[in-house]
């Protein structure tokens, strides 16, 4: 019972302990959606700068 802290009511959060294989492979994945889409919205802003940068030069 020491692992535990009473949060209220029921509900209990475990602070010590060993992540599970399925917890493991949830984060894993959120993980890598976080990264893929920040890739996304870093690829599409200096796209978007680029474009921005051309369009001064020309007018």
């Amino acid at each position: 019972m020491s692992n535990y802290k009473r949060s209220g009511g029921k509900t209990r959060l475990r602070v010590g302990g060993d992540m599970s294989p399925e917890g493991a492979d949830k984060a894993g994945m959120m993980l890598a959606k976080a990264a893929m889409y920040t890739g996304v919205m870093i690829g599409a802003a200096a796209l978007i700068s680029a474009v921005g940068v051309i369009l001064q030069v020309i007018i």
